[in-house]
């Protein structure tokens, strides 16, 4: 059930995402939001789990919209496994988790965008990705994970094969 409530999770971001959500671009750019989920999950069910999830999520985005197939996948899923591998050290509960492993995430994924362009021979403008994209995308992904992380941690929590995430009660 659990991959289930995954699957359709992205399917429901793919879907806003290339419709509703154009709406809401600052300076053109929007919230990575297949990024946002990708970390959220590889927070709270691990490293190998969040590398699958990243790399359908990129190969999905890949495809959909039309970009060199397997740039954002191995990005995503290298985001997924760097983030579930440290997940285990951290408080699942806290807000500041996931924004600051969004922020990682987010710097890894145009981190390889700008160097699988160089390497091909696409024409980027680094000081335009640093000045523009990067510090923009940066503050609206933090933002989207800040309000989306609690609701994904919960509608994960309930599903029956993840792991359940629960704090110790205090005494």
């Amino acid at each position: 059930m659990s991959w289930w409530v995954i699957a359709l999770m992205l399917l429901v971001n793919f879907i806003l995402q290339s419709t509703v959500f154009q709406y809401i671009a600052i300076m053109d750019i929007m919230p990575d939001f297949a990024l946002v989920i990708v970390v959220a999950v590889s927070i709270l069910i691990g490293n190998r789990r969040g590398a699958v999830v990243g790399a359908t999520a990129g190969i999905i985005q890949d495809i959909v919209y039309g970009k060199p197939v397997g740039i954002t996948a191995l990005s995503y899923m290298l985001a997924g496994y760097i983030v579930g591998e440290y997940s285990g050290r951290v408080f699942k509960e806290r807000l500041v988790v996931p924004v600051f492993f969004t922020a990682g995430a987010t710097l890894l994924k145009y981190f390889i965008s700008i160097f699988f362009n160089y390497v091909l021979g696409v024409p980027t403008g680094i000081p335009v990705y640093i000045r523009h994209y990067i510090p923009v995308e940066l503050i609206y992904n933090c933002a989207v994970s800040a309000l989306l992380y609690r609701a994904l941690y919960l509608v994960l929590n309930r599903s029956t094969t993840l792991p359940r995430v629960r704090a110790k009660k205090r005494r």
